[in-house]
């Protein structure tokens, strides 16, 4: 099965997981208030559908699009007129606009918080079974190896990272998230205090890239993790955990000074040192045009005999509060990452995507980890797009009844239904240019 069909696969499952829940919402929130529930589908259905079956006063059912689902409530998009009629219906409390405003309100509501629900509920079960590792800021002794990104905001190999937006951050990992949000960086480079600013021209840097990635890591001992097959250190019988000491008679410590020697000596005969076991070996290889030599190094998270990791468990309880906070901190960046998508300067919005960016986040073999921590960060993120104001989303109901509620008054139902209509022209319209910038950024 091919990388692209299996992120395709995972993409479809996420999002029919995230539908499911976001509909269910809604269809609890009815059935509590004894509203009344006509259909309840897994996508979209114009002109036919793959699946549909009647029980009770809902016919459930599939539809062949898949670009969300929906229910439809009785009596939830009602004119005046109907109103009237529905006056005279014995089964008028059935009907969604028969309730009180704050019965509407949590029906409405009712997608956005299972969708929270489910995001802590993943969140809380990962962390329960695989609990989290962290590498202490304090452990990454040598300092950090950047790529042409961290060079650009500042940033060099070597550089201790003191603070970020002066507050100490007490493990590596969060390191990047925090320079991303922040404003300054505080690093120590071979003894001198440096503070660098993060403007908006540096957060265009970060910003105007194909993918948000770490553009920082621990700097590292250069040790082989995996000689590649047919390749030049193949051929010359270099072995994994062998560590390359010089290249001629330069002095190698890092990664970063490896990459450096292996273009400097482009098309050239080159001595390698090697330390295996121990013992020194040399090898005499010529580099191509390229500078390869035909090996993959090992990372910080390969060498935890150097780096000391700090593992935490949680009991089932202890990660419920945990998962609450991941949800927290996953929100709290969506809202920075939407800020910056109107500061042009930073050209935050060529981050935006659509299921084609989206898919490429899954990994291209199957991995249950991954994929519910991305199922989970999306189930954040369409709660957070769905509080939105927008007529036809449901943050577009939550404004009508919150404004009912206020003044005391049913705003007219005529008024409702022209904004959804105007509401749902405004969405599609931005959903087709999201996905015609997506085709453009992916496949051009």
């Amino acid at each position: 099965m091919s990388s692209t069909l299996i992120r395709s696969v995972q993409l479809l499952f996420s999002i029919s997981i995230l539908v499911l829940i976001h509909e269910l919402g809604h269809f609890v929130m009815a059935q509590i208030f004894k509203v009344r529930v006509e259909r309840f589908f897994l996508f979209f259905d114009p002109w036919f559908s793959i699946f549909k079956k009647k029980i009770g006063d809902t016919v459930y059912g599939i539809g062949w699009l898949p670009l969300g689902g929906y229910v439809k409530i009785s009596g939830m998009m009602m004119g005046n007129k109907g109103q009237n009629v529905l006056s005279k219906n014995q089964n008028s409390h059935w009907e969604f606009c028969s309730k009180s405003a704050i019965k509407r309100l949590l029906i409405i509501s009712g997608g956005i918080i299972f969708n929270v629900l489910l995001s802590i509920l993943i969140f809380t079960f990962l962390l329960f079974k695989y609990g989290e590792t962290y590498l202490p800021t304090k452990n990454v002794k040598y300092g950090i190896e950047v790529d042409s990104l961290g060079e650009k905001i500042g940033l060099k190999n070597g550089d201790k990272i003191l603070f970020v937006n002066e507050k100490y951050v007490p493990y590596f990992n969060d390191i990047p998230k925090a320079i991303i949000l922040g404003n300054s960086i505080t690093i120590d480079r071979m003894g001198n205090i440096i503070k660098l600013s993060l403007n908006n021209d540096k957060k265009r840097f970060i910003f105007d890239r194909k993918k948000l990635n770490f553009f920082i890591k621990p700097r590292v001992p250069p040790i082989i993790n995996y000689v590649i097959r047919n390749s030049e250190a193949e051929k010359h019988g270099f072995k994994n955990n062998d560590e390359i000491l010089a290249i001629n008679s330069e002095f190698i410590l890092f990664s970063d000074q490896l990459k450096d020697l292996l273009s400097k000596y482009k098309n050239k005969s080159v001595l390698i040192s090697i330390n295996r076991n121990g013992k020194l070996v040399q090898k005499e290889v010529f580099l191509d045009s390229k500078g390869i030599l035909g090996i993959y190094l090992k990372n910080f998270t390969d060498l935890d005999q150097i780096f000391l990791f700090e593992k935490k468990h949680y009991s089932f309880f202890e990660s419920i509060p945990h998962g609450i906070k991941k949800v927290w901190d996953v929100l709290k960046n969506q809202i920075f990452f939407l800020k910056n998508v109107f500061h042009i300067e930073t050209k935050a919005y060529k981050q935006i995507g659509s299921f084609f960016s989206i898919a490429k986040e899954f990994p291209s073999k199957w991995n249950w980890d991954i994929f519910w921590t991305l199922t989970a960060t999306l189930s954040i993120w369409l709660a957070f797009l769905n509080l939105f104001p927008i007529p036809s989303l449901d943050g577009g109901y939550i404004l009508f009844i919150m404004i009912e509620m206020i003044t005391g008054k049913k705003i007219n139902e005529e008024i409702v239904e022209r904004c959804t209509i105007y509401g749902f022209l405004i969405i599609s319209f931005i959903m087709m240019f999201i996905i015609i910038w997506d085709i453009f950024k992916v496949f051009l």
